[in-house]
């Protein structure tokens, strides 16, 4: 699809949103909602991929990090203070 294609396809996907009620969306939602919905073949085959070895993780035993723990990093790396 080239560039110009893109473009088009959407504006009128984003024209289409704010139709049907979607209107409080932000242009990056609806352009977020668009690139997902127009994946190629090899991006989705990958998401696919993703999806399946965290399955496969999780049935082998790992059941991934205490979200308190992620998010105390993030803070750290971010030099973001702790929600009050």
């Amino acid at each position: 699809m080239t560039t110009q294609e893109q473009i088009d396809s959407f504006h009128r996907f984003a024209t289409e949103q704010l139709a049907i009620g979607n209107c409080e969306k932000s242009v990056d939602e609806l352009y977020d909602q668009w690139r997902f919905a127009n994946r190629n073949r090899d991006e989705f085959d990958e998401d696919v991929a993703a999806i399946q070895a965290a399955i496969d993780d999780m049935h082998n035993g790992d059941t991934g990090r205490d979200a308190d723990e992620v998010i105390s990093e993030l803070r750290d790396e971010l030099k973001l203070r702790a929600a009050e």
